[in-house]
């Protein structure tokens, strides 16, 4: 599915940016930080909420460096365009991508719970609007940029880059 020739990738993590009912849109210094930073790929992880906020990252970055899936939030025409859930290799990691469910307490149980997660090294999800930046004993990561526009359920907004390598996973969480 993403092809690449380059060694090292650098990309945007977001998730949970619920536009309109948090924000009107999704704060510019965040586009402009994944534009200054000339991204590789743009992950978006589920509550868009609205199709024009897919729109517009797509005419902003293009439709091949913005990967996206749907959340529980989002409306009918981004369930019916986007996957709840992404698989995919990158420099030789295997990556699986989904917005999550239920409470934040618990998400990584309730992930395996809920897929067979032993054929990964990367889980990133969003939902919990969180970030997490975990390795578990498993050895995976589990990784979440968080949410850049909530301030309802949570006190802490950010979004992320995801640096990788052939032979390093390393996340950079961005508070706001």
């Amino acid at each position: 599915m993403l092809k690449t020739d380059k060694e090292e990738l650098l990309i945007g993590l977001i998730s949970d940016t619920h536009v309109p009912s948090r924000e009107p849109a999704i704060p510019a210094s965040i586009i402009e930080d994944f534009k200054k930073r000339k991204i590789d790929f743009l992950f978006h992880l589920g509550d868009f909420e609205k199709y024009f906020v897919y729109e517009n990252l797509l005419e902003t970055f293009g439709k091949d460096k913005v990967i996206g899936i749907s959340g529980n939030m989002d409306d009918n025409k981004i369930r019916k365009t986007l996957p709840s859930q992404l698989e995919f290799e990158l420099l030789g990691h295997k990556i699986f991508m989904t917005h999550g469910m239920g409470g934040p307490n618990i998400i990584i149980k309730r992930l395996n719970k809920n897929f067979d997660l032993s054929k990964y090294d990367i889980i990133i999800f969003g939902h919990v609007h969180r970030p997490y930046n975990e390795k578990w004993r498993d050895g995976k990561w589990y990784l979440n940029p968080g949410t850049p526009t909530d301030k309802r359920f949570t006190d802490i907004n950010s979004y992320a880059f995801l640096h990788l390598t052939h032979s390093d996973v390393n996340l950079e969480i961005i508070y706001l």
